[in-house]
């Protein structure tokens, strides 16, 4: 590797000269090589800033900082390009940065306008489902978690992708089922969990199809808090009378486990 010339440097040099994974040689050459491309040499400096903040963020909230949590994200890091897994960190890390104001635009990369309608119907949809159906007390759900693999399978066929149940235990939540429920014109897989004290949250998966992107954004109304992106063609949105460290924490564990 240390006699491959400069010529050859691509993004996996450049994502490890950030992450500090090349050898002396190899890491003399990138620097040459990134005098020379100022675009390259930007784009070099965002990821390190982004780094910076990830790093800033997790080392301010140990509760985000666990083993468990780092092991999600650097799984989510495997499965996913690069590119998304970083903007999901960043997102992370500027959501705790900018204190997660109402209805703060986190970061938004690779988007287009098409999907921008269902997008901005996330939130609302999932807070609405979350008051209907969170206070229920016989009927929350049409399948139960006792039926988990039926569910998932069911709600899958429905949405046109394959769907699992994400598990929340590490943060206290457990599943209590799901059902089918509308979004954007088209059918929405609904999945709700409650912790100990009898909390619940709701995590709302529909499609996007015209929306190839990555948005990331968090609000806040009558009392529900929501944490909504787009990945790809589907949308996903987590609801909850919940604080906001608590619901990021399940978004995060939402978002390592699902993969488009």
């Amino acid at each position: 590797m240390t006699d491959r010339p400069t010529s050859d440097i691509g993004e996996d040099d450049l994502h490890a000269y950030v992450d500090s994974a090349l050898d002396p040689q190899r890491r003399a050459a990138v620097e040459a090589w990134l005098a020379g491309n100022p675009q390259a040499a930007a784009d070099v400096a965002t990821w390190q800033a982004q780094n910076e903040a990830i790093r800033s963020a997790f080392g301010r909230e140990p509760a985000l900082a666990s083993t468990a949590d780092r092991a999600l994200i650097a799984g989510a890091s495997a499965r996913r390009p690069r590119r998304f897994a970083w903007a999901m960190a960043a997102g992370f890390a500027l959501f705790f940065l900018a204190g997660g104001g109402t209805g703060a635009l986190m970061t938004a990369t690779f988007t287009d306008r098409g999907g921008e309608q269902v997008a901005l119907m996330l939130p609302e949809a999932s807070k609405t489902n979350y008051l209907v159906y969170a206070s229920e007390v016989r009927h929350p759900v049409e399948v139960g978690a006792d039926q988990e693999q039926h569910l998932v399978n069911w709600l899958g066929a429905r949405i046109g992708r394959k769907l699992s149940a994400p598990d929340l235990t590490a943060k206290g939540f457990l599943l209590v089922g799901g059902r089918l429920v509308p979004f954007a014109e088209k059918p929405g897989a609904m999945l709700m969990y409650e912790d100990a004290g009898g909390d619940r949250v709701t995590v709302l998966i529909g499609t996007n199809p015209a929306h190839e992107g990555t948005d990331f954004r968090f609000e806040e109304s009558e009392g529900v808090s929501t944490f909504y992106w787009t990945d790809g063609g589907f949308g996903y949105a987590l609801s909850g009378a919940v604080d906001r460290e608590t619901l990021l924490g399940l978004a995060h564990l939402c978002y390592a486990q699902y993969e488009t």
